[in-house]
């Protein structure tokens, strides 16, 4: 798809601001699977609220077979997909998972590459995932997002806890104090793959993405690591 394209900066396969999200991405559903185009406003605390804008929201429970996946099939066939060949070496994707109370709320993201021993490697991270592991065809590992600090209320500051029970404290609120929020998550592939197998990657195939709810505002491809500064404003996560 990009392999005859000058591959320099940043290449976006998917914004969730875009006229067609999902215009290089196949949608796979099954069940009660279900995505949807919507406007989403993040609470910062009491007062306050920020909004992202539109984003994909992806819902199933199960979520092995419900899935998107970029590029999409050929127009003439229902079996084969072209390769994105694009060689940038960071891959990022910016996702919100709430916080469900009686289910595990699990996403992955798996990324297909041909290295320069013309052997096509996966990568895959996931939130069930709990260590990491290395196979001939597949590597797997951890994707830990992080949690913002709920906002404090203006009576619990009143009175501090002392040093001595602060432990204890933080133990037992441990469950009050952070709630999840947006996650901008870095992958450099290019060091995984040589980490894993010693090669070098010659081009990324394919991405696939995986979730029981999450809400997804950007997919892209970089020639180098960058902070949220230096993003163009339409890949910033605050509109």
């Amino acid at each position: 798809m990009f392999r005859n394209s000058f591959q320099s900066g940043i290449i976006s396969i998917f914004s969730a601001s875009g006229t067609n999200p999902l215009q290089l991405w196949d949608v796979h559903l099954e069940n009660d699977g279900e995505i949807r185009l919507v406007d989403d406003s993040s609470k910062l605390d009491d007062s306050t609220h920020v909004s992202v804008g539109p984003v994909i929201e992806m819902k199933s429970t199960d979520l092995s077979q419900n899935y998107i996946i970029c590029p999409p099939t050929l127009l003439d066939s229902s079996q084969v997909r072209t390769s994105l060949g694009i060689i940038l070496p960071f891959l990022y994707f910016t996702i919100y998972l709430p916080k469900q109370q009686q289910t595990m709320n699990h996403f992955s993201v798996e990324v297909t590459i041909l290295d320069d021993k013309q052997i096509t490697r996966r990568f895959r991270c996931s939130t069930y995932q709990s260590v990491t592991s290395i196979n001939a065809d597949i590597c797997t590992f951890p994707l830990r997002l992080t949690q913002r600090l709920r906002a404090v209320k203006r009576d619990q500051l009143l009175l501090h806890p002392s040093e001595h029970d602060y432990e204890k404290y933080s133990d037992s609120n441990k469950e009050e104090e952070v709630e999840p929020c947006w996650n901008r998550v870095c992958l450099p592939l290019v060091e995984y793959n040589h980490k894993a197998y010693g090669t070098k990657l010659v081009e990324i195939q394919h991405v696939q993405i995986h979730a029981t709810n999450c809400q997804i505002k950007h997919v892209y491809f970089t020639d180098k690591q960058l902070s949220e500064e230096e993003l163009p404003q339409e890949l910033c996560l605050i509109i």
